[in-house]
């Protein structure tokens, strides 16, 4: 039951046996490590970083159908403790009396500089389609702090958001429950960066889906389709439109340019970039503001730096067409034009200069964008990516298919990752290897070099333990200490 109730939204939020890992050498690290038992198991899709506001101390969350925290200094395996009470729903349970269900399943997290938001879903079985399915989604927030001992404190509680699951509700009774997992698409998603002041935390509510079961333009185009920021309040701010959407004119923020394939978020440049893929990472740490951005595309690699960012012929003066919601006709404004932020966004725009010339740019990659390929190596999609001073670490897998593990490529002084894979130092590939998907990754301080590291990854696999030749002990939160030298269950 819950890997079906798992499937269903896999593409909200935004895919482990060691069978496929015959490598003499792997096979031997691998009986040298003695794996310990799983603390956090399950479908985690994200590890998100959270600094409450006025502290120093970062702390750690997943979900896995309810909340685990952990203090993001701990090296040492486990320390994960489950949140309940204070506004949080109860967990799923399933009455075989009367035949329903109760409770919620948490199943993705989010967090920005003074917030922390959870998106869980309602479940109910449909007897004409004979399976277990989503009947309401709903997004809460809560503002936690840090008491006198250290201990983070969720005492300001847990609230939904309103505004958001007002449009939750009714877009989801706009869809048919036979597309529940094709095209119901609902995404949180968040920054994720190493300072906290450069945390934003997003919810997108329609838009399309990696799939071609699309539901009608009339979803796209309904006042409570769009992508907001979050911002702990029942108000979030709704976000522009690429031209061809209807959306709210927000002059105070026409810079945001945003659309209804969007799927990640990061600050870079001083200001936020969005992409058309999933877990985009930065090379930002504790005391340096990022100079690359790596973006998984398939089995290529996309990155770019901030010397060709800024260099590269990559704005426009000019009016740029917004279209505004509330008359449906078209408004302008005056300024820059940024062709990366439409790229990552996958938009196209009209811009019409001071002559009155009109130009349209299109989502096509520019020059500032490097793209490498990693053909023969990585056989299956990039989905998770981490960054440490000498690798980029790269995770595959997608919601539908196998992974092929984990790989990395080295990252040269300038951040430039490397044109091959290469040999890891420790047991990473030997755990993390086919047919595992790599759903996360998530190194606590990208400063330090990836052996002297604390990492965290969450595994998963499709189909059954039999079927798909793995053991479903394998299936959650992984971690790499320093101090162990080794990857293990977490």
């Amino acid at each position: 039951m819950k890997k079906i109730l798992i499937s269903v939204f896999v593409f909200l939020s935004s895919l482990l046996c060691f069978t496929g890992c015959y490598d003499a050498i792997f096979q031997s690290i691998r009986t040298e490590v003695e794996l310990g038992d799983s603390t956090v198991t399950g479908f985690i899709n994200g590890i998100v970083r959270f600094t409450p506001e006025g502290s120093t101390r970062q702390f750690l969350f997943v979900a896995n159908g309810t909340i685990r925290v952990k203090d993001a200094a701990a090296q040492t395996s486990g320390l994960w403790y489950e949140l309940s009470g204070l506004g949080l729903p109860s967990k799923v349970s399933y009455s075989y009396y009367d035949g329903s269900f109760s409770g919620e399943y948490i199943f993705k997290m989010a967090a920005d500089d003074k917030y922390v938001y959870a998106l869980s879903y309602a479940p109910y079985y449909d007897e004409d389609k004979s399976r277990n399915i989503p009947k309401s989604l709903y997004l809460y927030a809560c503002k936690p702090t840090v008491n006198s001992s250290g201990i983070l404190d969720f005492s300001n509680g847990w609230h939904r958001v309103g505004e958001i699951n007002d449009n939750l509700s009714k877009y989801m009774s706009a869809i048919d429950s036979s597309y529940y997992s094709m095209n119901a698409s609902v995404l949180l998603f968040c920054t994720n960066a190493v300072q906290p002041g450069h945390r934003k935390a997003y919810i997108r509510i329609g838009g399309k889906t990696g799939y071609s079961y699309s539901t009608t333009d009339y979803l796209f185009n309904q006042s409570y389709w769009g992508v907001y920021e979050l911002n702990g309040s029942d108000t979030p701010k709704l976000l522009n439109f690429s031209t061809g959407y209807s959306g709210t004119y927000d002059d105070a923020n026409k810079t945001s340019f945003v659309n209804n394939s969007v799927m990640g978020a990061v600050w870079f440049g001083g200001d936020i970039l969005f992409t058309q893929y999933l877990n985009p990472v930065t090379n930002e740490t504790a005391d340096k503001d990022p100079t690359c951005v790596y973006m998984g595309n398939g089995e290529a690699l996309e990155t770019f730096n901030l010397t060709s960012y800024q260099n590269s012929s990559s704005t426009k003066n000019g009016k740029v067409h917004v279209h505004s919601n509330s008359d449906n006709t078209t408004v302008y404004y005056e300024g820059d034009f940024n062709l990366i932020k439409a790229y990552l966004a996958s938009m196209t725009v009209t811009v019409t200069d001071e002559s009155g010339n009109a130009s349209t740019y299109s989502a096509g990659r520019p020059s500032a964008v490097s793209y490498i390929y990693y053909g023969g190596t990585i056989d299956s999609s990039i989905c998770s990516l981490a960054v440490c001073s000498d690798y980029l670490l790269i995770g595959t897998g997608t919601d539908r298919s196998s992974g092929d593990g984990i790989f990395h490529v080295t990252l040269d002084s300038n951040g430039t990752p490397g044109l091959i894979t290469s040999s890891f130092a420790t047991n990473a590939d030997s755990v993390m290897c086919a047919p595992y998907i790599i759903r996360s990754l998530l190194n606590v301080d990208p400063s330090k070099k990836e052996v002297e590291s604390t990492l965290y990854s969450s595994m998963d696999f499709i189909y059954t333990e039999s079927t798909a030749g793995t053991t479903i002990e394998d299936r959650g939160l992984w971690s790499y200490y320093p101090t162990t030298l080794e990857w293990n269950r977490e």
